[in-house]
């Protein structure tokens, strides 16, 4: 069998190649250079929304404000084999502040095309923080918005609150009542759950249940944060009670169970209602144990 021996370029063929190479590059270092040149001009546009703190840009948003990390985008562009070429996340903070002791994290990605220069990217970012309440509702913004709901929890009188009837109903199909302060959402086996959050003293939220055919709220508890981890974050704790009861029973148990939640919801389940405290004790421990 007859190997093909390929033929070599001629030197002329090869020099035409390597200049279209160049040109290439070329053009794609003078679109970075005009980008790095537009993103000046964004920050020079707003100085007092966009501004330098030690190692962070800093854009204050209409919602919160935004530190972030300039060493990160440095490593990005010296050797984005190495680093990447997404972003790292963004430091949220309340609007108009730089408390260092209170704030969340966002990653937010570019929004721009993924062909853009790396410039750009970091441009689109900062246009979409300066109008975060635009990007709040936007296709792209869930990692915002989830940050500023953890940042500022589900009050009404945040910055954010005017917008979460709107996002309660879409993300877990919740009733979110400013009158009553109070967000109410199905769960398992007919029951309804409702979180209130209108008492300055407690911790965590106040829980009430209906069970099925039940017109009247009853309370659970006054302050999910005495009985249960984790009970002053609003989504971790919605994504658990809306799985309730059905992940305090044995043959549904799921990521959600805990030995809180069994020895919370059930005593207002009727198969456990008449059992001692001794007794609900020693059945939550069995349950959690042979789950895990």
């Amino acid at each position: 069998m007859e190997t093909e021996v390929s033929m070599p370029l001629s030197k002329g063929v090869q020099n035409q190649m390597k200049s279209n190479l160049m040109r290439e590059f070329s053009s794609i270092t003078a679109s970075h250079t005009r980008a790095f040149e537009f993103l000046t001009e964004i920050m020079n546009s707003e100085p007092n929304r966009i501004m330098l703190d030690e190692g962070f840009i800093v854009v204050v948003g209409q919602l919160a404000t935004y530190r972030i990390n300039i060493d990160t985008l440095m490593k990005r562009l010296s050797n984005p084999i190495v680093y990447g070429m997404g972003f790292d996340t963004i430091l949220v903070h309340a609007k108009g502040k730089l408390d260092r002791n209170k704030f969340t994290n966002a990653c937010i990605q570019s929004i721009s095309n993924v062909n853009v220069p790396f410039a750009d990217s970091i441009a689109a970012m900062i246009f979409g923080l300066l109008n975060d309440e635009n990007f709040f509702d936007n296709d792209n913004g869930d990692t915002l918005r989830t940050a500023l709901v953890e940042l500022y929890g589900p009050s009404p009188h945040s910055p954010i609150g005017n917008k979460m009837k709107d996002y309660f109903r879409f993300r877990f199909k919740a009733n979110y009542n400013l009158d009553s302060m109070t967000v109410s959402f199905r769960g398992s086996h007919g029951f309804k759950w409702r979180l209130g959050f209108g008492n300055p003293l407690s911790i965590g939220f106040s829980l009430e249940y209906k069970k099925p055919r039940q017109r009247i709220w009853r309370l659970l508890t006054s302050d999910t944060a005495s009985v249960l981890e984790d009970a002053d974050e609003i989504f971790i704790l919605m994504n658990r009670i809306s799985r309730s009861p059905a992940n305090t029973m044995p043959d549904s148990m799921d990521w959600t169970t805990s030995f809180g939640l069994c020895k919370l919801i059930m005593p207002i389940l009727s198969q456990t209602a008449s059992i001692d405290d001794e007794e609900l004790k020693q059945m939550c421990a069995k349950l959690e144990y042979e789950h895990w």
